[in-house]
């Protein structure tokens, strides 16, 4: 019985050893740059895919109206909290925290409470945003987490309120649509990166919530 011979295919060489491995060398320098060429290009696709996803949350607030109030020429106040996304990309709000004078506020009930005084005070106006987190802030959008009109009747809370605006801070932190997470204070000049948006103790509901709830 006749064998079929099997024939192995090697490397052509030229005969001279130092030649044939500086050819050798050179096939696997070239393979290892390509294969680092193209993690790289990966890896600058991810970093395109993700800046064009980017948020910008801005933390807002205001007590200007266009509104005139009853029987009068004076211009309505209105006082008013809100995110603004200026990015290009949507938002997703963690966590927010307000502060007066340097205390946490739990939800509107602490706000009102620690600015203002409450008593006599018709508090029914505050129109609120029962809970801001997980809200998907889109480009271009806003999201308001408590607005305040001046009342026709005078209302001291109110006016409490108002006079105390630059006592409050407030900060929040957001995540884009690949989780790429990000803390913003309503003093910062831009986000501050983070890996992950862990809630401090006191977090900020802007309703009104019962004690204890």
């Amino acid at each position: 019985m006749e064998h079929e011979s099997h024939h192995h295919h090697h490397a052509p060489k030229t005969g001279v050893r130092w030649l044939d491995l500086g050819l050798g060398l050179s096939a696997g320098v070239v393979s290892l740059v390509s294969l680092w060429l193209g993690l790289h290009s990966a890896h600058s696709m991810e970093k395109l895919v993700a800046a064009n996803s980017y948020p910008y949350l801005e933390l807002m607030r205001s007590n200007i109206s266009t509104v005139r109030m009853p029987d009068s020429d004076r211009m309505r106040q209105t006082v008013t909290y809100f995110f603004e996304n200026n990015g290009i990309g949507p938002a997703r709000i963690e966590w927010v925290q307000f502060n007066f004078k340097g205390k946490p506020m739990r939800d509107m009930n602490d706000l009102i409470e620690a600015c203002c005084s409450m008593a006599g005070s018709d508090l029914r106006a505050i129109d609120t945003r029962g809970n801001v987190v997980n809200a998907l802030v889109r480009p271009g959008t806003s999201v308001p987490m408590f607005t305040w009109n001046e009342p026709s009747t005078p209302n001291p809370a109110f006016y409490a309120l108002l006079k105390q605006m630059n006592d409050i801070t407030f900060s929040a932190c957001y995540c884009s649509v690949f989780d790429e997470c990000y803390v913003r204070s309503d003093d910062d000049r831009k986000p501050q990166p983070v890996e992950q948006c862990t809630p401090p103790a006191v977090t900020f509901r802007p309703g009104f919530h019962p004690k204890g709830a």
